[in-house]
This record gives C-alpha cells, structure tokens and sequence, in this order.
C-alpha cells in the first residue's frame, strides 16, 4: 500500500483545487522555497491520517481555511488516495478514498465518497498498520532534534511506549486500586463481626422473658382470629345480599339505559336526517332562486327573440317586395335592352360601310390629286432644269428623300401592327376576364348561400347544446350540494373517530396514510377494524375485547413495519403499533363445547378476508362471547380464555371481572363503521359529480367547438359578401375596360389604315419618280399626258365630293352609334346590374330561413319559460314540503328527546341506588379487607387457633380477649424482637464470614495478577528493546560506514542512592526519573530499569559520550533510532521533513541510500515522501515534486530531476550569499561547525512548522 495521489482545495495556502500527480511507490522528493508551502502539503497530509488537528475548535477550523485576496474560503478538504493492491485496508477494493473535510461548523471525513466516524478513520488506520503508540511514520526537524537531546530515561519511556507497556501500567494500576478497597472492605467486615459477637452476648438473656410473652400472645391472637373471623362471615353474607340486590338495580337501570339508548339512536338518525334535510333546504333555497333567475334569464331571451323574429318577418316582407319590383323592372327593360342592342348593331354595322365607302372614296381623290399633282410638277421640272441630268439627279435626290419617309412610314405601320395585335389580345382577355368574374360571381353567390345555411344549422345546435348543458349545470349543482352535505358529515364522523382514540395514535395513523401515499408504500393493508365487519349488536363486546389493537395497522412484512417507523421517528409524528402478518404465529384454540350457544367464539361472528386471518385471530382468538356474566366466569374459569358479554363485560381467564356502565355514544366501532358508510357514501357523490362534471365540460367543449365554427361562418359569410361586392366591383371595372379597348382598338385600327394608305402614295411617287429617270427632258408635257391633266380637274372635283358625302354618312353613323352606346353603358345597362345587385341583396330564401330558425329559437325559449316556471313551482313545492317535513322531523326529535331524557334520569336514580350499594359494598368490603389484613397481622397461629374457640358467643370472646391483654402488659418492657435479632444477627455473621473468604480469594487473585502483569511488562520492554538495538546497530552501521552503535539497558540498583548513583553515571538521567507510588508499591518496571543509555563510535574505535559529538552526529544518531524503530514497526509510507537539514553531506547520501533500499526492499517495500534542501536524496528520487507560491496561494507539481538540483543549487548559493560569502579557507572550519549551523536551521524551521499550524503561511 502506498499513497496514490494527493487532492487540496481551501487547505492553508492552498486556495484552488490542487491535484497532485500520481507519487511513486519509491522515493518522493517535495523542494521548494521557504515560505511556498511545503509544509503545509505535509500537514494536509498529516490532517487526514489524523496525525495532528484531532480535535479542535471552531477558531482553530477558521485557521486551517485560506486566507488571502478575493472571495473568503468557507470550507476545505484534502483527499488521500492510496494504493489497496495488496488488501492492506480491509476494503475490498485496489484503491481506497479518505477525504477530511472542515468548515466554521463541521469536521467530517469520507471513505469513498461515504460518510464515517473518525473512530472508523483510527481503527482503519490501524488495520493497515499505523500504530498510535507508533507515531513515527511522519517525521518532523522538531522530532528529529528532540531524539537528538534525548536523555537515558527518556528513551526507555519512549521503548516502553512502543512496546505498548502503558495497556499494561494501566491495568496494574487498577489493581491496586481494588486491592487496595478490599483491604478496606475487609478491615470494616472485621469490625462489623466484632460488634455481631457482643450483640448476640446480650440477647441470649432475653430469650427467656421472651417464651412467657409468646405464649399469652399465642392465647390473644387465636382470640382475636375467632372474633375476625365470625366478623369476617357476618360481612361476607351482606356482602351477598348487596350485590344481589345490585343486580336487580343494575338489570333496571340497564332497562332504562337500553330505552335512552334507543331513544338516543331513533333521535341521531332523525337528528342525521334533518341536517341532510337541512342541507337540502338550502339548495332548495338555492334551486328557488336558480330556477326564479333562470325563469327571468329565459322571458327576457323569449321577448329578445320574439323582437328578433318580428323584425325578421318585416325583412322577409320587404325583400319579397323588393324582388317582385326589381322583376317587374326587369320586364320592363328587357325590351329596350333587346331593342337598342339590335338597334346599336346595325348603326356599327352601317358605321363600318360607311368608313368602307369614305375610305375608297378617300383614296380615288386622293389618287386623282395625286396624279394631278405629278403631272404639274412634271410640267413644271421641264422649265426648272436646263438638262435632263441635272433633272435625273434632283430626281434620284428627291427620291430617295421619299424612300426615307418610306421607311419611318413602314416602321409606324409596324408598331401601329404590333399595338393593334395588342389591343385586340388584351380585348379578348378582357372578354375571358369578364366572363371568369361572371362566373366567379355566380359562385360567390352560390357560397353565402351555403354559409347562411351553414350558420343557421350551427345556431341550432349550439341552442340545443346550451339546453343540455344547463340541464347538466343544475344536475351539477345538486351533486355538489349533497356532495358537500356528505363532506361535512364525514369530516364530523372523522373527528369523533379521532376522539375515539389516543391523539398519539390519531396522528400516526394520519402519518401512515401519508407516508403511504408519498412513498409509494405497498403491502400495509390498513388498521384491523377496517378489515372485518360484525352485527352491531357485537359493537360492544368487540370493543373491549380488542380495546386499542383495533387500530393496531396490519402490513405484510417487519421491513415494512420497521421502514415507517423509521419516517415516524424521523418526523416525530405520533405512534402506531404495527401487526406484520409474517411474525404472527397462529396458535390453533381449543373452544368449549359444553356451554353450546351461550358462549360463542368471538372470532367465528366476524367477516374477514382470510388473508387477514392470523391478525384477526391475534386479537380475538382467545375470546368468548358469552350470554351473561354468569356464562362468562364459568367459560373462563373452563376454557382458560377470555370471556366478554354483549354488554361489553369481561371476565379474564385470570379471574378478574370487569364491567360496569359503557357511554354507547362513544361507540368507537359504530363511529368506525358510520364513517365508512359516510365515506362511501362521499365517494359515490364525488362518482356522480365527477361524471356530470366530465360530461359537463364535454358539452361544454362541444359547445366552444360550434361557437368557434359558427364564429368561422360568420367570418366566412362576411368574407363572402365582402367578395361577392369586390367581383361585382370588378366584373363593372372589366366591362368599362372592355369598352375603352374596343374604342382604341378601332382608333388603332383607324390609323394603321391611313399609314398604310400613306405608305402606298409614298411607293407610287418613288415610283414614278424612278420611272422618270431617263427620260427625255421636253418644254411641255405630250399630248396624252395633257389630255389627261384636262381630264383629271373635273375627275377630282367629283371625287371629292363623293368622299366630303361619305365622311359626312359616316360621321352621322358613328355619331348615333356612340349615342346609342352611351344610353347602354350610363342608363340601360347600369339599370340591368343594380337590379341584379338588388334582386342578390333581397334574398328571400336566407331571409325565409332566418325566420325559421329564429321563430324555432323563440319557440324553444317559450318552452324553456315554460319549464324554468315549471322548475320554480316544483323547487317552492320541494322547499315548502322540507320544511313541512323539518318541522316534522324537530317535533319528532323533540319527544324522542324528552324520552331520552325521562331513561336517563331514570338511568341516573336507578346509578344512585347503585351508588349507595356500592357504597354500602365498599364499606362492607373494607371491613372484611380490614379483618382479613388484621388476620394476616396476627401472623403464624397455633395449631389449635381455628377449632379453640370456634361457635363461642362474640361477647365471651371479647371477655377472654380483655384478660390475656391484661397479662400481656406485664410484659411491657420486654423485647419483643429478641429472637428475631438473635436469628438476624446469626445469619449475618454467617454471611460475613463468607465474604472475608471471599476478599481473601480476590486478594490473592490480585496480587497474581499484578505479579503476571509486571513479568509481561518486563517481557515487551525486553522484546522491544532487543529489537530497536538490532536494527540501530545495523542501521547506524550502514548510516556511518565504519562506524558502530548500541543501545544498552540500564537497570535499577536496590536503593534509591544507589539508583541515583546509576543514573548520574547515565548521564543525569536521574532527575526526571521519579516514578509515582503506585509503581514503587508494586515493584514494577521503574524498580528494574532506569534508562536506555546509546554508545557510538565513527570509526576510531573510540567509544564517545554524545555531550561530545557534533550536531551532525547527534542527528545521524536520532535518524538511526528512528529508522531502528521504524523497522520494528514498519508502516507502508513514512512522511520526512527535511531529515537531512542537520546532516554533513556524506551522512546524507548514506542516508539518501539506506531510503533508497528500503524502497526497494522485495520483503518489505516502503514509500517515502521527503522534502529536502539538499541533493543527495533528489539524486536518489523517483520523481520529484516542486512547490511554487504566488499571491499567497501555493501550487505542487512535478518537476524533472534537473530541475530540482539547479533549484537546490540556486537555494544553496543565496544561502551562501547571505552568510556573507566565505571564501575556500572558512570551508573547513564551517564543516566542523557545520551541524551547529544545520542545528539552528532545524530550530528556524521548526518555528515555520509552528507558525504554519497556526494559520498557515
């Protein structure tokens, strides 16, 4: 086992969480600076084994907390994890957990995450080999100097408490103790002894007066057994008659008891009855003014609906009017529309002719003067031009200028093309358009058709839904009312049944539940008096048959018993006892069968499940249920069983009678069973409630769904009319368009007709113009083209004329035609769609329909007047015959009442007889108590007591009485307790004699012991010093080569000068070698040794005193008796701190090797874990740690070997420099001085250890 890893977190100067890297099993080697904190990782470590802050106060916690900048450290903890792999914790595991862990208010350790109790931590420790009386696995400079200073008989005490001698020393010392009582104890028996043997001296002569006395005394108490005796008889027979005559009293007053009872009975269930009643009445009450405000709600629903239905028929009317004026519109514009429609057909069609025949007549003028105009140019360009050249060319100029116009001509008669084609696409999509919104209209109208439909069908059943729901509302109403009657009736029988039992027990019980209930508890079946059922005629007898076991609770298994005890304990809530059905052991009775009907098994006139049946049979196994009382003792005294009567009597199978007048008000199994009928009664209701409730919100659900659909139609026929206006709207917009089309369309087509025309002349005058190119140039035109510029002045004037006539027809056709498109567009046609748009507003079916269903709502709020009147006559009727039955019911409960009070007063004379029988019973009883005890005082009789004076006369026994009382006072002054004390005091001295054999036995049995116990202390001191001198010889061997040590023993010298001789010689030891009385009292180890002295040499052979020896060797000589020790004892680790501070540098490499053996020692392997200045152990490490602090917090972490000896090195030389940098020839002086120097180094450190255990560095 070795130490794994190392976790701080708050410890000291160790704020953050440090997690150590795995140590090696070997050699550990911790550096770092004075002040960073390596002391305060060896403490941590030292915290959790325990060595140190075992116990502590809060102040001393708050020291162990960091302290420095930022947020306060409340709490800390340091965790060991060791290496288990050779099971030397007895943990099943290969590695094991500590942690400790403090606060301001706590100080707890944790072994693997698992709470445990520092005496746990000790005992663990010292499974896996920490010994208390061994504490040197942790070596401290401190430690180390005070074995250096040790004195002889300091480390013999130090031997003996290895050895563990101090169990021994103590036990010694208990003896003497003891030995040292029963020497006290015997000295006071001898005095006690010698005082009996006087005593007895001086009875002997009073013995003799004694006899005379006992023999008058023996006349007079035979005397006065005969006169208590025949009192004795005398009262016993009126002891008879009392008690018969109190039967008769108590089977009277039973009679009247029974009478109340019944009584008392018939008035409860009257009682009950009038508060359900009472109940009732007031929702009765309720129901009157639900149904009287249900009534008002339902009139003012009917009148609003009638209203509603009188303005729906007034609509119905005006919409019917509206459709027979708007057809009769209709009729009267059809013709017209049909009229002017043929009428503006034909005028377009004249209008199109027209434009035909002005357009041809156009273009014959304007061809004419056309070719007039050419001519006269013709005529005109022979006298421009001078050749025919220069004329060619003007020619070929102007035309290609014409050619040009051509172009731009051609290119507009494209675009003019490409717009018509356009124009005539969009008219057509227009056309489609219209007829889309035509049809889209149709539809929107054929929708809210449907949607009004829909709406009306929808209103109806959410009226009819509405109708259920307040149906099932008043349903609900009364279930809550009776459900609420039969809570309160339950929670009243709760409460008696609470009363009916100790609160203790009432609140465990309640405590039970609820733990059940919360923790999910199975197998506890509730408390016995549930689980059967009787006559109530048993009510009684069962009750004190069980007493409190009937609320004893019955549960399957002790665990689970055990388990909610445990929850009571925790949260202190009262006390249940517990009945586990697998401890029950069922033990078969045997019943009487001689006493036949008379006496019954109690158990065979119970129901119960036979699961319960050994619980049952617990509790009423052992008893009878008998007839009378008389039945009841002779059962009991037969059976050896327990006998109750059905008046709730009981006779023990012991004998003892109990009975008396019962309160069967406070019946607890009739208030048991009350409550379970209430309760079932309760859930029924709660039932019945539950399902109007569900069923309530499922109309309720049902209802929300249709408003919300009929929410949706509306919005949906809202939707619809909105559309139905925007497609009329639109399908309006579309013919205005299509209209405008059309007219632009012809515009368009107007104009690629004159571009056309115009691109026609241009191509006939580049023609010509071509075509005159070449030709000869003459002064005149020829004869033809004369004669046809004659003809041609006349020819246009005609044409002319012809086209001003046909352009006049076509205007005059245009002109009616856009009239008679005007009066469709503006007024016929404008008539025909506000008369649709009227005759689709005055729609009569939506309006029929809407009267339908509202004059069927109107009807059904009639029927529900009629029934919520109906309602309220039948809840008066209702509440007056409550009423009437209340009265009823309290004039009933009133007699019932003053019967019950006529029993219990008869109940109360007939107890007052009772009472002063039993009190003449009682007297009569204390008299014959009082002569039976003055019997009994009489004590032992004579034989012939009872038959001396028996059938004698009181009188004659009183005179003989008086006589030998008479004599009796001779003897006064006589001692009456003589012979008593004479026997007393006999048996005493016999007794303590037999205890001075006694004491004398434990005497002797002491002084073995403390004889054995001195031989066994010599023996561990012996064994333990024999093997610490082993091992500091080869240790110290090993440590100084060359070298040789031995422990010797110094025993003591008879005397105390001699012993005090011996120690002077020590080495003046002496002075602190005085050992208390109790050792010197019984001759044990302090007579027999007086020290351990040590004897070294380094190799000269010579033997030195240590007063002698260097600081050096002095701690070579502690550090060999503590590795001696250890090995005595070895442990699995071992902490150093700076062992080799005090050391000359080649003791510390032997010292570095003896570890480094040991670490590898195959037989006995051990950790080691050092902290060091110096680099002779560093060399020798495993792995080595540095410890580095800033901002007053301090950080561990793995360093490489190199590292570590440049950091030695660099400590050595500031050190060095800090002496005062000697030079070469001081080195040797300061080696022999060298151990004083180390030594007051150890002292410096030591007072930093101190200082760290009081808050830290």
């Amino acid at each position: 086992m070795f130490i794994k890893q190392v976790i701080i977190e708050g410890f000291k100067s160790y704020k953050d969480q440090i997690i150590a890297e795995p140590f090696s099993p070997k050699i550990n080697v911790v550096v770092g600076a004075n002040g960073s904190g390596k002391s305060n990782f060896f403490h941590a470590i030292r915290f959790v084994l325990n060595d140190i802050f075992m116990t502590f106060h809060a102040e001393d916690r708050q020291k162990l907390l960091h302290e420095g900048a930022g947020h306060a450290v409340h709490s800390a903890y340091v965790e060991i994890v060791f290496d288990n792999s050779d099971n030397r914790f007895p943990v099943d595991r290969e590695e094991v957990r500590l942690r400790r862990t403090i606060g301001l208010k706590k100080d707890e350790y944790h072994l693997d995450k698992k709470h445990i109790t520092k005496t746990e931590v000790m005992n663990l420790l010292e499974s896996a080999g920490f010994s208390r009386a061994n504490p040197y696995y942790v070596v401290q400079q401190g430690k180390i100097m005070a074995m250096s200073t040790m004195k002889d008989n300091e480390r013999l005490e130090l031997l003996k408490e290895i050895g563990g001698t101090k169990v021994y020393e103590e036990r010694r010392r208990e003896s003497l103790k003891i030995l040292h009582d029963t020497d006290s104890r015997r000295q006071r028996i001898n005095e006690v002894v010698a005082a009996l043997e006087e005593r007895l001296k001086e009875l002997e002569g009073e013995r003799a007066e004694l006899v005379k006395f006992q023999q008058v005394d023996k006349q007079r108490r035979s005397l006065e057994y005969t006169i208590y005796d025949t009192e004795i008889t005398e009262a016993r027979q009126a002891l008879e008659k009392v008690d018969a005559e109190q039967e008769r009293e108590g089977e009277r007053a039973g009679q009247a008891r029974g009478g109340a009872a019944q009584a008392h009975a018939q008035r409860k269930d009257l009682d009950k009855e009038a508060r359900a009643l009472a109940t009732s009445q007031e929702a009765a009450r309720a129901a009157v003014a639900e149904a009287a405000a249900e009534k008002a709600a339902a009139v003012t629903a009917c009148a609003q609906l009638e209203l509603d239905t009188a303005e729906l028929r007034e609509q119905l009317a005006r919409h019917e009017r509206t459709q027979v004026e708007c057809a009769r519109q209709q009729a009267e514009l059809a013709p017209e529309l049909e009229q002017r429609g043929a009428e503006l057909a034909a005028v377009s069609t004249q209008v199109a002719e027209c434009e035909v025949a002005a357009a041809a007549a156009a273009q014959q003028a304007s061809e004419a003067e056309r070719r007039l105009q050419v001519l006269y140019q013709k005529q005109g360009r022979n006298a421009q031009f001078h050749s025919a050249e220069e004329r060619n060319e003007w020619l070929r100029s102007e035309a290609g200028t014409l050619e040009e116009a051509l172009s731009v001509k051609r290119r507009s008669h494209k675009d003019l093309e490409a717009q018509v084609q356009r124009a005539s696409t969009d008219l057509m999509d227009l056309s489609q358009a219209i007829g889309d919104s035509e049809a889209a209209v149709r539809t929107v109208e054929v929708g809210i058709a449907i949607a009004q439909q829909e709406e009306l069908d929808l209103k109806a059943r959410r009226n009819a839904l509405q109708n259920k729901r307040n149906e099932m509302w008043a349903a609900g109403n009364e279930a809550a009312k009776a459900a609420a009657a039969l809570k309160a009736e339950l929670q009243r029988l709760e409460k008696r049944v609470d009363q009916a039992m100790p609160r203790d027990v009432a609140r465990g019980l309640s405590s039970v539940k609820r733990f059940v209930r919360e923790h999910q508890i199975r197998g506890v079946h509730g408390t016995l008096i549930e689980l059967f059922q009787c006559a109530p005629q048993l009510y009684t007898a069962v009750e004190v048959a069980a007493g409190n076991q009937v609320f004893h609770v019955v549960v399957d298994t002790d665990d689970i018993a055990t388990t909610i005890t445990s929850l009571l304990n925790r949260e202190k809530a009262g006390r249940v006892t517990f009945c586990p059905l697998n401890r029950i052991m069922a033990e078969s009775v045997r019943y009487p069968a001689d006493l036949g009907t008379d006496a019954q098994p109690l158990m065979g006139r119970l129901k119960f499940d036979q699961r319960f049946q050994k619980a049952v049979q617990q509790v009423f196994g052992k008893v009878l249920v008998c007839k009378d009382l008389d039945v009841a003792g002779r059962a009991a005294h037969s059976s050896n069983l327990n006998c109750v009567t059905i008046k709730g009597d009981q006779v023990s199978k012991k004998g003892t009678i109990t009975g008396g007048y019962r309160d069967y008000k406070r019946s607890r199994m009739e208030a048991f069973k009350a409550l379970e009928e209430a309760a079932a009664e309760a859930a029924a209701a709660r039932q019945r409630r539950g399902k109007l409730q569900e069923c309530g919100e499922q109309v309720d659900q049902e209802i929300t769904q249709l408003s919300a659909q009929l929410g949706a139609a509306t919005i949906k026929m809202e939707h619809l009319q909105a559309a139905l206006g925007a497609a009329r709207s639109e399908l309006a917009a579309l013919r205005k368009r299509e209209a405008s089309a059309r007219t632009a369309l012809e515009a368009s087509e107007r104009r690629l007709a004159g571009v056309a025309a115009g691109i026609d002349d241009l191509v006939r005058k580049v023609a010509e113009l071509r075509a005159e190119v070449g030709t000869e140039l003459h002064a005149q035109l020829s004869a033809a083209e004369r004669a046809e510029l004659a003809a041609l002045g006349p020819q246009l004037k005609r044409l002319q004329e012809e086209r001003t006539r046909a352009q006049n027809v076509a205007l005059e056709a245009a002109a009616r035609r856009a009239e008679l498109e005007m009066l469709l567009a503006s007024n016929l046609y404008r008539q025909r769609d506000e008369l649709a748009h009227a005759l689709a507003e005055a729609d009569v079916d939506a309006a029929r329909a809407a009267l339908e269903a509202c004059s069927a709502e109107a009807a059904a709020a009639a029927e529900r007047v009629s029934t919520a009147k109906a309602a309220e006559a039948e809840a008066e009727a209702a509440l007056e015959a409550g009423a009437a039955r209340l009265r009823e019911l309290k004039a009933e409960s009133e007699r019932l009442r003053e019967l019950e009070e006529q029993e219990k007063l008869c109940v109360q004379d007939e107890g007052r007889k009772v009472e002063a029988l039993l009190a003449r019973r009682v007297a009569l009883s204390q008299k014959k108590a009082d002569l039976e005890r003055r019997v009994r005082e009489l004590g032992s009789l004579p034989a012939d007591a009872f038959e001396r004076y028996r059938g004698q006369p009181l009188p004659t026994l009183h005179s003989l009485l008086a006589k030998a009382q008479a004599q009796l006072k001779k003897f006064q002054h006589v001692n009456r307790k003589a012979l008593d004390q004479w026997t007393s005091f006999t048996e005493e001295r016999v007794h303590l004699r037999k205890r001075q054999e006694e004491n004398a036995r434990g005497e002797a049995k002491i002084r073995q012991l403390i004889q054995t116990l001195d031989l066994r202390k010599d023996e561990a001191i012996e064994r333990t010093f024999k093997g610490v001198a082993k091992y500091f010889r080869e240790i110290f061997a090993e440590l100084a080569p060359g070298g040789k040590g031995e422990l010797v023993m110094q025993k003591r010298l008879p005397g105390a000068a001699a012993a005090a001789a011996v120690t002077a010689a020590a080495g003046g030891a002496g002075e602190e070698d005085n050992e208390g009385d109790e050792d010197a009292e019984g001759g044990g180890i302090a007579e027999k040794y007086a020290g351990v002295k040590v004897k070294v040499s380094f190799g000269a052979g010579e033997v030195l005193s240590l007063k002698a020896l260097s600081g050096g060797q002095k701690t070579l000589i502690a550090l060999a008796l503590i590795f001696a020790i250890q090995r005595c004892d070895p442990a699995p680790f071992y902490l150093f701190d700076e062992i080799d501070a005090a050391l000359d540098p080649a003791y510390r490499t032997t010292v570095a090797r003896m570890l480094a053996g040991q670490a590898a020692d195959g037989d006995n392997p051990a950790q080691f874990i050092v902290t060091t200045f110096h680099p002779q152990i560093i060399t020798e490490a495993a792995k080595v740690y540095g410890v580095s602090h800033s901002s007053r917090i301090s950080r561990i972490d793995v360093v490489t070997r190199e590292d570590a000896l440049e950091f030695i090195a660099a400590e050595e030389m500031r050190a060095h420099d800090q002496r005062g940098g000697a030079g070469e020839e001081e080195e040797d002086e300061e080696d022999k001085d060298g151990g004083d120097h180390d030594m007051a180094d150890a002292n410096a450190d030591v007072d930093r250890d101190f200082e760290d255990l009081n808050g830290g560095e």
